[in-house]
């Protein structure tokens, strides 16, 4: 792991294969389960609940201490001072399995969180109302990464984020069928989710009692996408399952632009590649064609009655 301090990026070497990243374009997330280890995770609680003194690495110049203490006030959303601690930048953004993870989908020099936000959550609660994340766009880019940390035990009676896998780009499937279709994002201590920012989501009900703590961060590209995860020699673009009607589409063009292969993606529509079936008797036609058009990713919230268009295409009949 190479850290900048200056610019805050890391760099280390890419941990997921094709197949792996192929799958977070068709789910949306990852959960690495219990990889930050218990001495810090105990701290980091500590930390939120005022237990632990703060003692920032530096200061900005556009910040004071007593405006970053402020921010681990009860009231606040927001424990920015958290960032700017070696110990929690080290042990848990800097963390190995998760940096791995990051550098795979978002290159070389990853950037690290500017803000974040404290979900502590009194159980037992009803669970929220789903929802997609405001400011929210969909569209085939990986140009950021959402990351939950939970520095508890989150079992199910503590209600962790419940989430729709393949909801982040946006099929009203996805919206209409969200109880039917989610998981719940149950982990032990030190568990990191890492998802896409516009995946269908909410707080999952909780039956048990005390805090659930959650803290929620940004990591940014700063480089172009291009395929320098690991490669698998057995991989075929051609033959690769992308997924089924209306979504395989979307999937395999984010898998595109994550390869760095944008402007090579063409869709000539109907049973065209990407879609295929195993009992087929011959290859998709479509294949790097090269006319064809691509996905649309407007979003304007017209919903399809038939529930699997996307949500935005402006279709208004089926």
């Amino acid at each position: 792991m190479q850290y900048n301090s200056q610019n805050r990026t890391f760099d280390t070497k890419p941990t997921l294969t094709d197949t792996q990243v192929l799958e977070f374009c068709k789910q949306g997330y990852i959960i690495l389960d219990g990889v930050v280890p218990k001495e810090i995770n105990e701290k980091v609680c500590k930390y939120l609940a005022g237990k632990v003194s703060p003692n920032p690495s530096n200061i900005p110049s556009h910040l004071t201490l007593e405006m970053l203490k402020s921010t681990l006030d009860s009231n606040s959303p927001e424990p920015n001072i958290i960032l700017l601690e070696d110990w929690f930048i080290n042990e848990v953004l800097l963390n190995s399995d998760l940096g791995g993870a990051l550098r795979s989908l978002l290159g070389k020099n990853v950037g690290l969180p500017v803000l974040v936000s404290k979900h502590s959550t009194e159980c037992p609660q009803p669970a929220q109302p789903w929802h997609h994340d405001g400011d929210v766009v969909f569209g085939p880019e990986v140009s950021f990464l959402e990351t939950f940390y939970y520095p508890q035990d989150t079992p199910i009676e503590m209600g962790p984020t419940d989430v729709v896998p393949g909801s982040h780009i946006g099929l009203n499937k996805f919206v209409n069928q969200a109880d039917e279709l989610s998981i719940a994002t149950v982990a032990s201590a030190g568990s990191f989710v890492l998802h896409s920012q516009s995946i269908y989501h909410r707080r999952g009900r909780s039956t048990g009692t005390g805090i659930r703590d959650m803290l929620k961060f940004n990591y940014w590209r700063t480089t172009s996408p291009t395929r320098d995860w690991i490669k698998q020699p057995e991989f075929d673009f051609e033959t690769a399952e992308y997924g089924g009607h209306f979504a395989g589409r979307y999937y395999a063009h984010m898998f595109y632009w994550l390869c760095g292969k944008e402007k090579d993606f063409k869709l000539i529509g109907g049973q065209g590649w990407p879609w295929n079936k195993p009992n087929q008797i011959a290859p998709s036609y479509g294949y790097n064609a090269e006319d064809g058009y691509k996905p649309d990713w407007s979003r304007v919230h017209e919903g399809c009655p038939c529930g699997s268009h996307s949500v935005n295409s402006g279709y208004t009949k089926c």
